[in-house]
This record gives C-alpha cells, sequence and structure tokens, in this order.
C-alpha cells in the first residue's frame, strides 16, 4: 500500500531529498537532514505495514463474523431462513439462461431480457461466491479433507 507515494505523485524521500539538495546549506546540515528523511521515510513505512495488517485483520475479522451468521442460518428451523441463498442462485441462473441462451432462441415470440443493474449483480455475485466458499469450507472441516469430498 503506497497511498502516500499516489498522494504526492512519487517517492516522498526522494522530493525531500530534492528539496535538501537545491538548498545552499552547509553540507553537514544537508546531511543532518537527509538522514532525518530516510529516518521519517523508515517510520512511514513502518506505519504503513502497521496500517495494513490492521485493515487485514478488519476483513478476517468481518468474513469470520458472516461465517458465522451462515452457519446460524443454516441451523436455522425457519425454511425462509435456510432458503434465501439458493433461492437468489436460482434466480441467477434463470436471468443468466434467459438473457444468454433462451432469449437467442426465444426473441421472436416475445421473450425479452431480463435487465439487472450492475450493483444488484455484484450484490448477487457476492452472496453466491460467500455461500460457495463457505459451504466448501464446511465440507473441508467436517471431512477434515482438502478436496471436501
Amino acid at each position: 500500500m503506497k497511498f502516500l507515494a499516489d498522494i504526492f505523485g512519487g517517492s516522498l524521500l526522494e522530493g525531500v531529498k530534492s528539496v535538501i539538495g537545491a538548498l545552499k546549506l552547509d553540507p553537514a546540515k544537508k546531511a543532518e537532514l537527509e538522514a532525518a528523511a530516510i529516518a521519517s521515510q523508515v517510520e512511514l513505512s513502518r506505519l504503513e505495514l502497521e496500517l495494513e495488517a490492521k485493515l487485514e485483520e478488519v476483513v478476517t475479522r468481518r468474513v469470520e463474523a458472516v461465517n458465522a451468521t451462515m452457519q446460524a442460518e443454516a441451523k436455522s428451523d425457519s425454511w425462509a431462513q435456510r432458503s434465501w441463498r439458493p433461492v437468489v442462485g436460482f434466480t441467477f441462473s434463470a436471468v443468466i439462461l434467459n438473457n444468454y441462451v433462451a432469449l437467442a432462441y426465444l426473441r421472436p415470440y416475445g421473450l425479452a431480457p431480463v435487465d439487472i443493474p450492475g450493483d444488484i449483480w455484484s450484490a448477487m455475485l457476492v452472496v453466491l461466491g460467500v455461500a460457495a466458499g463457505t459451504r466448501g469450507w464446511e465440507k473441508i472441516t467436517r471431512n477434515g479433507t482438502k478436496n471436501g469430498a
């Protein structure tokens, strides 16, 4: 994550060094300023790594929370709560079959494409991806194998 380099359009350290180099300073003072700039760059890099680690930890916690929610839903006695992901999957499949298979053959008979906004497609893909990943992980955990068989 080099977000500061992106913000400043390049290496911050190189920019500071060029400014120091352009100043008319005593060589000892220049060396001292360059050393301070290098130390600041090292600290900045350390802070960036720390930020990346914290962001990864947040993402991991979110995935764990989603996983726990999905597992609780799967154990629910409510048909609707257990079945909403499969319903989304079947709906997604029906739209794909309609728009990309059946439409080619049945348009002359009045079949129209189902128009779904891009954000809805993205949401459906995320739901299906998480559901498939969680289901695969369940199988791996339950069977103690890597292929989930």
